[in-house]
């Protein structure tokens, strides 16, 4: 029951991120239909491409989401970036990234790759809360975990990225992360 309990919240969230502005749509959102399956957390997190870092939790965030037929909601100060120069698996493409984590969101990190060749946008997102991990990575070449879409809203300096689909659980996720503005995407030792 305790288990069921910590769950409740975080299965409702849909993340909406919007940072300020207007500007590009977001590529169509897919839904799944799926009855809950089961609980057991994955092993292992959602592949990425470069090793990247920004500064920590200094841009304001609003999340939202359901996951099953749980909704939940969050706000507060996170991580968000972009970059127009990033790669995942030899694939050029802008990135976006979200990162957050507080009150019943232990962990939250989003991923947002559009390829610049036009095919649809990629996402590899790990969502904690409670003692279950929600995943879902459509990134080729990578781990594949769950299905959906994601896209990308830009809004001024921010914007809000969504995901649609079915986690690694088979439970339906619906999250939308609204971010103030993006900062840019940092390498690793560079």
């Amino acid at each position: 029951m305790k288990r069921r309990a910590r769950l409740l919240p975080l299965l409702g969230w849909t993340m909406a991120a919007a940072c300020s502005g207007g500007g590009e749509e977001m590529r169509g959102p897919a839904s799944a239909d799926g009855a809950a399956a089961g609980d057991a957390p994955p092993a292992a997190t959602p592949a990425t491409g470069q090793s990247m870092s920004v500064s920590r939790g200094t841009v304001p965030m609003k999340i939202t989401g359901k996951v099953a037929r749980f909704g939940f909601e969050a706000g507060g100060t996170g991580e968000c970036a972009s970059s127009a120069e990033s790669s995942i698996y030899d694939v050029p493409a802008t990135q976006w990234r979200a990162t957050f984590g507080g009150g019943d969101i232990q962990h939250l990190n989003l991923t947002v790759w559009r390829p610049r060749s036009g095919a649809p946008d990629m996402v590899n997102l790990s969502l904690q809360s409670g003692e279950i991990t929600h995943r879902v990575a459509t990134v080729k070449g990578g781990e594949m975990a769950g299905s959906g879409t994601a896209g990308v809203r830009i809004e001024g300096q921010g914007g809000v990225l969504t995901v649609t689909g079915q986690d690694d659980h088979g439970h339906p996720i619906e999250l939308s992360v609204q971010c103030e503005r993006f900062d840019e995407v940092v390498a690793e030792g560079g």
